[in-house]
C-alpha cells in the first residue's frame, strides 16, 4: 500500500497528466471523496501542530494557527471553497469537470501536502535553511500540477484556459474566506481587522 502510494506520488511529480486521468478514472463517490478531505484536514492539521511544538513561534500568532480545531475547520472550509469554485469556474470558460472529479484530484493534492510536511517537519532539525526554500519549491510546483490536473479535470488542452479558471476560483476563494472570517468576526480569529 506504502509502495503505491509512493509510486503514484512519484509519477505525480514526473507525468501529473496521466495521473490525474487515472485518478479521474476511479469515479469515486462523494461520500468517499468526503472522508478522504477530512483525513487529508486532520493530518495536515496535526503535522502544523507538531511543527509549532516543535519550533514555537517567536511572536504570539493568531488564535486561527494556534486553535487545532479552528486551524482544520479553516482549512476544511478553504478545500471546500477550492473544489466548488475550481468546478464552476472552469464550466464558466466551457470545462466538463465534476465536482466528483475535482473532488478526487484535491483530496490527492492534500495527501501529497502532507507527505511533504512530514518531510519538512523531519528535515527542520537538521537543514534548517533548506526547509524554507523546499517549501517555497514544493509551493509554486504544487500550483503547476493544480494547473495541470485542472486542464486534465475540465478537458482544456489549453493551459491559458486553465490558468484563467485558476485566476477565477482563486478569486471565488478569497471572497468565500472574506465572507466567512467577517460573519465569524475578525477580532474572534484574533486577527487585526484593516482600518
Amino acid at each position: 500500500m506504502l509502495n503505491a502510494f509512493l509510486n503514484l506520488a512519484v509519477r505525480t511529480v514526473t507525468e501529473p497528466r496521466s495521473v490525474a486521468a487515472e485518478l479521474l478514472a476511479m469515479r469515486l463517490d462523494r461520500t468517499m471523496l468526503m472522508m478522504a478531505l477530512g483525513l487529508a484536514v486532520v493530518l495536515n492539521t496535526i503535522v502544523y501542530q507538531l511543527s509549532l511544538l516543535a519550533a514555537p513561534p517567536t511572536s504570539n500568532l493568531p488564535i486561527l494557527f494556534t486553535s487545532a480545531l479552528i486551524f482544520a475547520l479553516f482549512i476544511g472550509l478553504g478545500l471546500v471553497l477550492s473544489i466548488v469554485s475550481v468546478t464552476y469556474a472552469g464550466r464558466f470558460l466551457g470545462g466538463k469537470a465534476t465536482l466528483e472529479g475535482i473532488m478526487t484530484l484535491i483530496a490527492w493534492l492534500q495527501f501529497l501536502r502532507f507527505g511533504l510536511q512530514l518531510v519538512t517537519f523531519v528535515l527542520m532539525p537538521i537543514i534548517p535553511g533548506l526547509v524554507g526554500l523546499l517549501a517555497l519549491c514544493a509551493t509554486l510546483y504544487g500550483m503547476w500540477l493544480l494547473l495541470q490536473f485542472i486542464d486534465v479535470a475540465h478537458e482544456f488542452y489549453n493551459l491559458f484556459t486553465s490558468f484563467g479558471a485558476l485566476v477565477l476560483a482563486g478569486l471565488g476563494i478569497m471572497l468565500g474566506l472574506a465572507l466567512a472570517i467577517s460573519l465569524l468576526g475578525v477580532q474572534n480569529m484574533g486577527l487585526t481587522p484593516y482600518v
